[in-house]
């Protein structure tokens, strides 16, 4: 019997509807993740995988400056929801920023403009699998992945042209990243500061460092 009316941690579910894991998650001590039905621990990360965050944390709120948008990091649950207001995931991103005045209230945040993930060494299927969760969400502009491990980023952006809302990726190993719905450009030196990952020395293509459109299925 709990003491005090401190909730039971209940063991955990090999797999579970959203809506009983925002429930379940509740009773837990400790942070976990919903992607598609499977409940992943949250865990730590490498002193480079907090550097990369601090960095991207203090561009973030200068980027945002006095618009009325903030930036939240993994204390603050996500809960993205799509256009008919369907929840597609529960996670805890490093950082995120959102504009709409609905996420200030409430347990959860639910509409993004910009996800950053930053991966750790444990990081296994769970971000490609997060993927959709986050390009789903109705306001999400854009999704930027940062490696910890290697001078490496991976961007996703939804862009209007023509009236026409279409996705790009960008992967990149030198930068800068830009992050559109923000203008603003993250340069490497600047998101890898602090670290362990020597600057690539060696030319690179730009052709490596272009735009290709995706096509959902």
């Amino acid at each position: 019997i709990p003491k005090n009316g401190e909730p039971m941690d209940k063991p955990q579910p090999e797999h579970i509807s959203l809506a009983d894991f925002l429930t379940w998650e509740q009773q837990q001590p400790e942070r976990h993740e919903w992607i598609d039905g499977t409940i992943v621990h949250c865990r730590g990360g490498s002193d480079d995988h907090a550097a990369i965050i601090s960095n991207l944390n203090a561009a973030l709120h200068a980027a945002v400056g006095t618009r009325p948008c903030f930036v939240r990091g993994s204390d603050r649950q996500l809960v993205p929801r799509d256009k008919e207001n369907n929840d597609l995931g529960s996670f805890y991103a490093d950082l995120f920023v959102s504009c709409a005045s609905e996420d200030r209230i409430g347990g959860a945040a639910h509409f993004p403009t910009v996800v950053i993930e930053v991966l750790s060494e444990h990081s296994g299927q769970e971000f490609t699998r997060k993927q959709r969760a986050y390009l789903g969400s109705a306001k999400l502009r854009d999704y930027v992945v940062i490696e910890s491990t290697s001078r490496y980023t991976h961007r996703y952006s939804w862009k209007m042209e023509n009236g026409v809302r279409r996705l790009v990726y960008c992967q990149q190993r030198r930068g800068p990243v830009d992050v559109p719905s923000l203008k603003v450009s993250l340069t490497f030196d600047e998101i890898y500061a602090g670290t362990s990952m020597p600057a690539i020395l060696h030319p690179i293509s730009s052709a490596d460092e272009e735009e290709s459109e995706i096509i959902l299925d």
